[in-house]
């Protein structure tokens, strides 16, 4: 199975952070952060945001841009976050015509995914949430997301719908805040274009066993998407892949392959301080070898050990390979 990598475009751009809002290094033109993610050998997709990255303004110029450096747009992220009007929730929003908005915003988003080939979007709900006890009414907020979710899937059925969860941040407290919870959002939902996007960082702050995870979106058909990077569970770090849970990496990549994962392999890296290429392509050189390791493991022999259940026996076959 060809393994497809893709890398966010605002890795390359200034990454603040929220004591250095204008970032560690100059930021870049959307154009100059394609052409930089071109540079990287074995990147064939570039993630972007609507509508921060690419906008209805910038469109025939990001379009050029991939084409010129042969890229594919890997996915569409929406940004229902990064604006004003959302600080209040965006898809459950008590207030309605918010959520027309963010309805609004999404189709659009949709839209421009269909025009640069990527054919889904990411929907990260990091203002549908909430930061104090009696401060929203759960049943509602539920079922708002349901409906504003149905409105954006039913859209257009040629276009997959990706909600990514995460525990927290913005908000103290996110709906959307684990594997389990978006599988049943998008059972409710009910349509066959709308799944789940795992951020490996984001499942490791919900204390998550990624693989697991996987598993049991991918046994309900509703893996569509995946964001590598690392952290060290308390925070959403972003950090190089496998820089602190390589263990749990060899397990999820063999799970990748065991469930016939065919999407993207995206990095959802921030670099703040690091060279953002040199991150990027020992993510990928990080990945690749892992396969590599699985490949020289055998998967058939991966199967007979885990249907032992010598946690041991396992672990020192493994331990055998990587330190002999």
């Amino acid at each position: 199975m060809e393994i497809k990598f893709s890398a966010g475009v605002w890795a390359f751009d200034g990454c603040g952070d929220r004591f250095l809002l204008s970032g560690y290094r100059d930021g870049k033109p959307v154009v100059e952060r394609i052409k930089e993610a071109a540079s990287i050998p074995g990147l064939s997709g570039v993630e972007l945001n609507y509508p921060a990255d690419v906008t209805d303004a910038n469109l025939d110029e990001v379009e050029e841009a991939l084409k010129a450096n042969n890229l594919q747009a890997s996915i569409i992220g929406v940004d229902h976050s990064g604006q004003r009007r959302w600080q209040f929730g965006s898809l459950a929003a008590a207030d309605a015509s918010i959520r027309g908005e963010a309805v609004t915003l999404a189709q659009r988003g949709m839209d421009v995914a269909a025009r640069l080939g990527a054919n889904q979007v990411n929907i990260w709900l990091g203002q549908d949430g909430f930061d104090y006890c009696f401060q929203v009414d759960y049943l509602k907020s539920w079922r708002w997301l349901v409906e504003s979710l149905k409105e954006i899937a039913g859209y257009r059925g040629d276009v997959r719908v990706c909600v990514e969860y995460k525990p927290k941040e913005p908000r103290t407290h996110a709906f959307i805040n684990n594997a389990a919870k978006a599988l049943l959002l998008v059972q409710e939902v009910g349509l066959d274009n709308i799944g789940v996007t795992i951020d490996v960082g984001h499942s490791l702050n919900a204390g998550e066993n990624v693989a697991e995870a996987l598993a049991l979106l991918a046994g309900h058909g509703k893996m569509f998407h995946f964001h590598f990077n690392d952290n060290y569970r308390s925070w959403d770090d972003d950090l190089l892949v496998g820089s602190v849970h390589l263990v749990e990496y060899i397990e999820l990549l063999y799970w990748l392959q065991k469930v016939g994962y065919d999407g993207w392999y995206s990095l959802d890296v921030f670099p703040y301080r690091e060279d953002p290429v040199q991150v990027c392509r020992e993510s990928i050189a990080t990945l690749k070898g892992i396969l590599n390791l699985i490949e020289r493991l055998g998967i058939n022999k991966l199967d007979e050990l885990i249907a032992k259940g010598d946690a041991i026996a396992t672990l020192s076959f493994i331990r055998q390979h990587i330190l002999p």
